[in-house]
This record gives structure tokens, C-alpha cells and sequence, in this order.
């Protein structure tokens, strides 16, 4: 495997992958299956957080137990592309806790936002009181998942 940067090694990559399977994972057994010493290991890894390549530990939430069992896909179109608007836009997003992701994207649409509800009945009064009184809004299409067939957070290194 070729490196994909000076600052890392093989066995950084070895750690990587290792964290992405589970951040919970001790030093030591870390230590274990990389056949190093647990001081090096700590080491590496506040490297690897110093240098931006672990961004931070969450724990991953099944959405149906916490009842968000709908998950939809909004595109939308903005009225005008100026850095003004742009920045309203994602700054009015990122107020709203159903939207998970959002990205400013090229094609048909100027933006992709992933929003998790509880039920349709929920996902209307995200729309009629929350999305749809931001400024700037052109159109928007939303499209529903209907079963999900692959899920990851990890890169493979």
C-alpha cells in the first residue's frame, strides 16, 4: 500500500482502521494486535488527533430505537448563488437538529441535506414550519428512503 502522506506510516494506517472498527478499543489491546508497547501507541495517537486525521469519537445511535424511522433526502434549489445567500442558507441548516448532513453540491441541485424524522406527520411540520420559511429557497424535491442497503463510516487504508 503506497503512503498517502510522509507524516504516516503503515502502522498508522494499521491504527486507523483499527479505531474506525471501534473507537472504545483499549491501548493495550491496541498495543496487542499491532505488536508495539502501549507508550508508542498513546504516542500515535495524539499524533494522528493533532495532525486532523482522527477528527473526533462519537458513538453511532440506531435511528429506528430513538424513533427516527424516516430518513429523506432533500435537494434544493437556491434563488440565487451569492456568498450571501449560500452562507444564509447553511447557516439556517445548521439550526435545525432533523438535518444530519448537508452539502453544497453541482448538478441539478445546489444543495443535498439528510434529514431524519419520526414519521411522515413529523417531516410535514419540519417543512411547513421549519425548511420552507428559509429565505432564498427556489424549489426543493425531497426523495424517501425506502430501505437501506449499505451503511459505513469507516475508509479503508
Amino acid at each position: 500500500m503506497e503512503k498517502r502522506n510522509k507524516n504516516i506510516d503503515e502502522i498508522d494506517l494499521k491504527l486507523l482502521n483499527l479505531l474506525q472498527e471501534n473507537s472504545r478499543i483499549t491501548i493495550r489491546e491496541l498495543s496487542e494486535k499491532l505488536y508495539l508497547s502501549t507508550t508508542p501507541i498513546h504516542e500515535r495517537i495524539k499524533k494522528l488527533e493533532k495532525a486532523g486525521y482522527i477528527k473526533q469519537y462519537i458513538t453511532l445511535l440506531d435511528p429506528k430505537k430513538i424513533e427516527k424511522n424516516l430518513i429523506v433526502y432533500i435537494s434544493v434549489n437556491l434563488t440565487r448563488h451569492t456568498k450571501e445567500v449560500v452562507e444564509g442558507f447553511e447557516n439556517a441548516v445548521n439550526k435545525l437538529d432533523e438535518i444530519t448532513e448537508c452539502y453544497y453540491i453541482s448538478g441539478n441541485s445546489d444543495f443535498l441535506l439528510k434529514v431524519y424524522c419520526k414519521d411522515m406527520q413529523e417531516y410535514h411540520l419540519f417543512i411547513t414550519e421549519k425548511f420552507s420559511v428559509i429565505e432564498n429557497i427556489s424549489q426543493f424535491y425531497s426523495s424517501f428512503v425506502m430501505t437501506e442497503s449499505k451503511i459505513t463510516y469507516q475508509f479503508k487504508l
